[in-house]
């Protein structure tokens, strides 16, 4: 059974093991003296935040007074002194000025409700963060939602006389931006945020801004995953729970001042520069770093506890999702998940499904907002792309179409749909989350048929799954490091000669689509197309 937090039982014993006081993410606190009270909402009016709270129990009090706190993302409970207060009631709402646009802005923080008992602030509640920062946003873009099938694009190749992506029919372009790339650098572009002046790089956002300004005038859709590699000097992004280790990227550092302003100041600038509005493009979704659920290898952290890692990623997700939403109301803002399932790859993993469970869990309890999700289905094994003959036994039997399958590839997406439509998993307005598979890719070292033959197949499963909102392939132009590693899942070799994958890939949504699945089913011995996908 995966480890779930739904029950306070866990929530409990998450506080003890963590925070040792209380529990930010329990919905209520029970306990001898502090009643039976919560937060209900946390919402912008106009330039007031309005927090309303519920008590079936009053907890006794020195003055019979609800106290309001602020508090940041990473403090344990209240400090300072309260933003507001009310006399306690069943019913109560707080009202308090935003201060968007300075150093007192709230827009970040949580609340949460306290009592004064013998002269100190006692907490009686959980937490809740903002639900609605998209009515910051001004003149937010339609989304580019002309259709599902996605590519992530050679840099190379991007405008400048070249017309391959076009030529292709990329209805969804993919990048990705490293964070510290913008910070610091030449200090050529200046962003004053909420009272605070920040420096970014010119030399890297105009490449940055030709990559995405050239595919939105192609009119094409564009996702871009945000990273966060280590870079000297600039140690202050990187979370205090995943220094002095080793990954390819590391944990968002919501956990202290310094790293928490940086963070909400690049993504909010980045959200508004690329918000289709400033003529540098348009960007309809973001990921908030890539594979979390590999955290050693992809989002490094130093921690082993699911609920802690969990909750840390939680804050990561949700003050990006606050600050691109704040520039861009129609953005989708996505958590990344690879294709182990249910299975542990390595002790430095967890699994995807119980992972987002345990951050679904948690976001609801504080505040549920419209994240949706990104998800990475690769076969099993990885370079392995003729998945209608598998491998071995094992690796048939890593692929299953039932909930508890070890692994999600193309094959029983539908696995994956299914789980997102569980009443539990929905969006805060009960509507299935919207699910991006943001890289999927197939080698051609096994044949170019099946290469391609493989692409078409993911494609059709994508178009047949009405959850699904589009399919990135990984990637148009072979990447030697790839390569090196049996991946060699370019349309183009890596000198630009093209695979029978770019033909099929060209033509597979188009007019002559019908043919294309006809010879990929008779490569992958398919008797039955429409059966084999399992439509959603």
């Amino acid at each position: 059974m995966t480890k779930k937090i739904f029950s306070a039982l866990i929530g409990i014993a998450f506080s003890a093991a963590v925070f040792g006081v209380f529990s930010p993410f329990a919905v209520k606190a029970e306990a001898a003296g502090t009643g039976s009270v919560s937060v209900g909402s946390a919402s912008i009016a106009g330039e007031k935040v309005i927090v309303t709270a519920s008590a079936q129990e009053l907890p006794d009090s020195d003055d019979g007074k609800f106290y309001l706190f602020a508090e940041k993302v990473y403090q344990p409970g209240p400090a300072g002194s309260p933003v507001a207060s009310v006399p306690m009631g069943a019913q109560v709402q707080f009202s308090f000025n935003l201060e968007n646009k300075t150093t007192s802005c709230h827009l970040y923080d949580k609340f949460q409700v306290a009592v004064l008992q013998g002269g100190a602030f006692v907490p009686v509640t959980g937490v809740r963060y903002i639900s609605n920062p998209e009515v910051l946003a001004v003149g937010s873009p339609a989304r580019k939602n002309n259709g599902k099938k996605g590519l992530i694009l050679d840099g190379a190749k991007i405008g400048n006389g070249n017309t391959e992506a076009s030529q292709l029919g990329v209805q969804q372009a993919a990048y990705n931006i490293n964070l510290e790339d913008v910070i610091g650098g030449n200090g050529g572009v200046v962003f004053e945020y909420n009272g605070k002046t920040y420096n970014y790089d010119s030399s890297y956002l105009s490449q940055y801004d030709h990559a995405i300004r050239t595919s939105t005038q192609q009119g094409m859709g564009v996702t871009i995953v945000l990273l966060n590699p280590a870079v000297p000097g600039e140690e202050f992004m990187i979370s205090p729970f995943s220094r002095g280790g080793s990954g390819n990227y590391y944990m968002m550092n919501t956990s202290e001042d310094a790293g928490l302003e940086n963070l909400e100041a690049v993504v909010t600038y980045l959200a508004y520069r690329y918000n289709g509005q400033n003529g540098f493009g348009q960007v309809d979704n973001w990921v908030v770093g890539n594979e979390v659920n590999a955290k050693n290898i992809w989002n490094h952290t130093n921690v082993s506890d699911e609920a802690q890692y969990a909750q840390l990623y939680a804050d990561a997700l949700r003050v990006c999702y606050t600050a691109i939403r704040s520039k861009n109301a129609n953005a989708y803002v996505c958590a990344s998940f690879d294709q182990n399932w249910t299975a542990i790859n390595n002790p430095s993993y967890f699994s995807a499904r119980s992972m987002l469970e345990v951050m679904n869990g948690i976001i609801t309890s504080q505040g549920n907002f419209d994240w949706a999700l990104a998800e990475h289905p690769y076969n099993y094994p990885m370079n392995w792309t003729s998945f209608w003959t598998p491998k071995s036994e094992k690796a048939a039997a890593m692929i299953q179409h039932t909930i508890d399958t070890p692994y999600l590839s193309m094959e029983n997406i539908e696995q994956l749909t299914d789980f997102m439509c569980q009443p539990g998993m929905r969006n805060t307005k009960g509507a299935v989350r919207p699910i991006l598979l943001t890289e999927v890719g197939y080698s051609s070292t096994q044949g170019d048929e099946a290469q391609a033959a493989a692409i078409v197949y993911a494609y059709q499963r994508a178009a047949t799954n009405r959850y699904i909102n589009m399919i990135v392939f990984n990637r148009q132009t072979d990447y030697p490091v790839e390569v090196a590693q049996g991946l060699s899942v370019g349309l183009t070799g890596q000198d630009g000669t093209r695979k029978l994958a770019f033909e099929f890939y060209q033509q597979m949504n188009g007019a002559n689509a019908g043919a294309y699945v006809q010879r990929s089913a008779a490569i992958m011995g398919i008797p039955d197309w429409n059966a084999a996908m399992n439509a959603r």
